[in-house]
């Protein structure tokens, strides 16, 4: 009889001395106190000082009385767009600079997908053209302010309507003698392998995803414009990688090859640079003197 009040005492010590569960937010109060207290013990870092503006290199051209050239200058982002903007503005007003035209006249031709897409490559040809060691007249023929396009171009790029671009409501044929007009057309029957600056070359403003041929081509048969293509097929051959190996390029990617022409005199570093791997072209070995007997013909 005297074990039972013993074991009865000991299971009441042992519920006294077990210690208490704390309740959930007195735990996270816990936690919290440790990582605070951690984060003041360990020492801080100095932070390197940010940079507030991104350099790029602008190049401008200087003068004096015997020697005109240009000079590689470090600018920031701001200074670059004022500095590279005058420079195109004074472009636009010299009568001898040369011009690459936009035909902006096949609007109605294409979905609101397709004048989005138009927009963005415009885009793209300003950021070229402002980029360029040698810039051109951009020009936007059979231009509309209140069109789809020009409203896509000012929703798809900021400070559209501020942009050196020159802006004509007229035709091509209607802003230049017809003789001064080079078109480009895949289509086209001949090559183009020489750039003439004094006359005005015109990309087609199209972006055809269901690829309606001929429609530039055509335009220029009706006008009577010269139109050419570019000599994709003299300077490259089909890579054995394989690609659609097709001829359409994007308005920027035309205006950057020709870009590129002008700057270099080159057509095989101006093609490379500028048409996409995946369209399986690749360059070309021609010795020097078939290269010179291709642009004299």
């Amino acid at each position: 009889m005297s074990s039972e009040p013993t074991s009865i005492i000991l299971s009441e010590e042992n519920e006294s001395t077990k210690p208490k569960r704390l309740p959930r937010s007195a735990k996270k109060r816990l936690r919290y106190e440790r990582i605070r207290q951690k984060h003041k013990e360990t020492p801080k870092k100095k932070k390197k000082p940010k940079s507030s503006h991104h350099h790029l290199s602008l190049e401008l051209p200087i003068s004096s009385d015997d020697v005109s050239t240009t000079q590689n200058i470090s600018v920031t982002g701001k200074t670059f767009k004022r500095a590279a903007n005058d420079r195109l503005a004074e472009i636009n007003q010299e009568s001898t600079a040369p011009a690459i035209c936009i035909d902006c006249a096949y609007n109605e031709a294409m979905s609101p997908k397709e004048l989005a897409s138009v927009a963005r490559q415009i885009g793209r040809c300003y950021s070229s053209n402002r980029r360029a060691q040698k810039p051109v007249k951009l020009i936007l023929t059979n231009w509309s302010h209140d069109s789809p396009l020009a409203e896509e171009c000012r929703r798809v790029t900021n400070g559209f309507d501020n942009f050196q671009i020159i802006l004509s409501d007229k035709s091509i044929h209607e802003s230049y003698p017809t003789e001064r007009l080079v078109y480009l057309s895949p289509n086209a029957d001949k090559q183009l392998t020489e750039i003439d600056e004094q006359n005005v070359h015109v990309i087609g403003g199209l972006v055809d995803e269901s690829v309606k041929k001929n429609m530039t081509y055509q335009a220029c048969q009706d006008k009577k414009i010269v139109c050419y293509k570019l000599p994709i097929e003299t300077y490259m051959e089909h890579s054995i990688a394989g690609g659609s190996f097709n001829q359409i390029l994007s308005i920027n990617q035309v205006f950057d090859i020709l870009m590129t022409y002008m700057a270099t005199k080159d057509w095989r570093q101006a093609l490379k640079a500028n048409i996409p791997e995946r369209k399986g072209w690749v360059v070309k070995n021609i010795p020097d003197s078939e290269e010179n007997k291709i642009k004299t013909d």
